[in-house]
């Protein structure tokens, strides 16, 4: 019974598996991918090339509302009342021509402004301002109050930024 493992014979063995007569194929490799994958890459690539040269032609033809902000922005601390006013008149009527709207900028400001008032979200319309707004570049002298100021100035950019003339 004293059939002890010698430690030269322990390791030396291993283990029988069955079935060794079973040859196993190679891992398939994940690239390249199936044929139609290019299409698809090519697809994606084409569609993103046309959403940015789409993106960038939108920011170009848009180039005029960002430089209309910006001179409002720039010019309205050094003016006084009735020239902010005219300020504002002649970036409205500016963006019209820039759009195409070449007819609707020539219209007297009180049939501009109401045109453009039915394209404002109603508490954004030029009319709210009041006629100091409207009449204001054909009056002699001319008044305003900080929050007619500012409610002028608010309008006339928010119109700048969200028309579609």
């Amino acid at each position: 019974m004293s059939a002890a493992l010698t430690p030269v014979q322990a390791p030396s063995q291993a283990i029988d598996l069955p079935n060794k007569a079973y040859m196993l194929p190679q891992s398939v490799p994940m690239w390249p991918p199936v044929w139609w994958t290019w299409l698809i890459v090519a697809a994606i690539v084409l569609l993103l090339i046309g959403a940015l040269i789409f993106y960038y032609r939108r920011y170009k033809k848009r180039t005029y509302r960002r430089e209309a902000l910006a001179g409002i922005t720039q010019e309205v601390g050094k003016l006084n009342d009735k020239d902010c006013i005219l300020l504002c008149h002649e970036m409205v009527r500016r963006c019209l021509m820039s759009e195409g709207k070449i007819e609707t900028a020539a219209l007297p400001s009180k049939t501009l402004f109401e045109i453009l008032d039915k394209t404002l979200p109603t508490k954004r319309q030029f009319s709210i301002i009041g006629n100091e707004f409207i009449d204001g570049p054909y009056r002699s002298q001319i008044e305003l109050t900080k929050q007619q100021r500012t409610a002028m100035l608010k309008t006339t950019c928010y119109w700048i930024r969200k028309h579609h003339a």
